[in-house]
C-alpha cells in the first residue's frame, strides 16, 4: 500500500544532498512535520537515523500522487528489502504532525530496526532534540572556529 505521505528527517531534508535527486524533480507538497521517535548520528557513515522512542523528530512531510515511485527509489538507498534482519533500515507508517496545524496523518517513514538496537546504542551519538538540519549546523559552526 502506498500513502501519497512520506515523513523524512535526514538527507533527504529540502537543501540535502538526496532531496534534489530523489524529491524535487516529483514537486511534492512540503509540511514541516514532527514525529516520535530518538534520532542518532552515524559517525562512520556521516547521517542520523532514527530508532522508536518517546523524543521529537523534527523533519517535512511530502505529500505527492507519485510517491509509488519515489519509496522504491528511497528504499533502494536506504537499503530497505521488506525483511527486517536484512534491512539497514525499515519503513514502517507512522503517526506525523503537521506542525502549522497540529492536524495528525499517516505517512511513511525509515526507521531503525528494532532488532539492531543495542549496536546503534553503543555506536550512534544521540541528537537530544532530533532536529538534523541544527545537528549540521551547529557541527559546521564548531569547525569553523
Amino acid at each position: 500500500m502506498y500513502l501519497d505521505n512520506l515523513f523524512v528527517y535526514g538527507t533527504l531534508l529540502p537543501g540535502m544532498e538526496n532531496h534534489e535527486r530523489f524529491i524535487e524533480t516529483h514537486k511534492p507538497k512540503v509540511y514541516k512535520a514532527k514525529a516520535k521517535g530518538t534520532m542518532y548520528f552515524l559517525p562512520e557513515d556521516g547521517y542520523p537515523v532514527v530508532l522508536e522512542g518517546e523524543g521529537e523528530i523534527k523533519g517535512v512531510m511530502f505529500q505527492t500522487r507519485d510517491m509509488a515511485t519515489i519509496l522504491p527509489e528511497i528504499d533502494e538507498i536506504e537499503k530497505y528489502t521488506g525483511v527486517e534482519s536484512q534491512s539497514h533500515l525499515i519503513r514502517e507508517i507512522r503517526d506525523v504532525e503537521l506542525t502549522e496545524t497540529g492536524e495528525k496523518v499517516k505517512a511513511h517513514m525509515f526507521l531503525w530496526p528494532p532488532s539492531k538496537a543495542g549496536w546503534l546504542k553503543d555506536n550512534g551519538e544521540i541528537i537530544p532534540d532530533g532536529d538534523w538540519a541544527g545537528f549540521l549546523q551547529e557541527h559546521r559552526n564548531k569547525n569553523n572556529k
